[in-house]
């Protein structure tokens, strides 16, 4: 059984080619944010490529946004505007000559997929997932279960308000994200605006004592979001994803902020970072069209 999988982000969008549970192939490309025409070529051509190394039996998204599953279509798609309210399923059938299913899913909800089948959360039936990329992407998963909404939102947890007398509107995707460690990291290392600097790049210089002391900053926001969540909906565990995920130093910085949070030991769950780090997104939207297939 062969599966194309698709984590469209903010930056890149990533795929994978997996036949039998492994990935034989995998890479990423830039993401056209502002273009649906070439937006949904890249897409097109990558299916092509991928199909000519084997019969091809489904394809899974994994998507930024409020997503509508029943019609594959981005509610709000994030950073890609372009494409809000487009019937991407509907628009890759009409463009690509293969013929199998196409499946759509919010990217945290992807990622919760990927660690309930094979990842952190297996023996867990409630959980939470926290994802640190473009923005802070949030996943329910209670009663083994994905809580969606009645209009796709639930989960939404990078749209919290949690600093309002500094902050005033400034919701966690600002505060709490990685672009926002990235901002922070910016603005206090004298850097412009438009230099190239990356969570991962950052967290390998953590050693130093100014670095050190902007990821603690950034943790707090980071810690809050764990904190209120855990607060509202008392999971068995939460897992945190994204790309800076992978640096075993994450975890620490977001427990010894949630320690400095009083009432932490009064609803304390286990934290952990995804097994799958910062590929959840792409393992996820290769379970969404296995599940369907089986």
């Amino acid at each position: 059984m062969a599966i194309i999988s698709f984590d469209v982000g903010g930056t890149f969008v990533k795929y994978g080619l997996f036949e039998n549970s492994y990935i034989v192939q995998k890479g990423k490309f830039k993401t056209e944010r502002n273009d649906k025409e070439i937006f949904l070529s890249s897409l097109v051509q990558k299916i092509k490529d991928l199909s000519e190394l084997a019969e091809v039996n489904g394809i899974g998204l994994s998507f930024p946004g409020f997503i509508d599953t029943e019609r594959g279509i981005p509610i709000l798609a994030g950073a890609l505007t372009s494409i809000d309210g487009v019937s991407v399923i509907k628009e890759l059938k009409n463009r690509i000559d293969i013929d199998c299913p196409i499946y759509m899913e919010n990217d945290a909800n992807c990622a919760a997929l990927a660690e309930k089948y094979n990842g952190a959360a297996v023996e867990n039936k409630d959980f939470v997932l926290i994802t640190l990329g473009t923005g802070v992407g949030g996943a329910i998963h209670y009663q083994n279960q994905t809580i969606r909404g009645q209009s796709y939102r639930a989960g939404e947890i990078g749209m919290m308000l949690t600093d309002y007398g500094r902050n005033s509107h400034k919701t966690l995707h600002e505060l709490a994200s990685t672009s926002a460690l990235i901002s922070l990291y910016k603005e206090k290392m004298g850097l412009s605006s438009d230099e190239e600097v990356s969570g991962e790049e950052i967290f390998s210089n953590y050693a130093d004592a100014e670095v050190r002391e902007i990821i603690t900053e950034w943790s707090k926001f980071v810690a809050v979001t764990v904190f209120n969540t855990v607060v509202i909906l008392n999971p068995e565990k939460v897992l945190i994803g994204g790309g800076v995920s992978q640096d075993p130093n994450l975890i620490s910085f977001i427990q010894e902020s949630l320690e400095t949070i009083p009432h932490w030991e009064n609803f304390k769950v286990p934290v952990e970072a995804c097994k799958h780090y910062n590929d959840s997104g792409l393992w996820g939207a290769y379970y969404l069209v296995k599940q369907q297939l089986v």
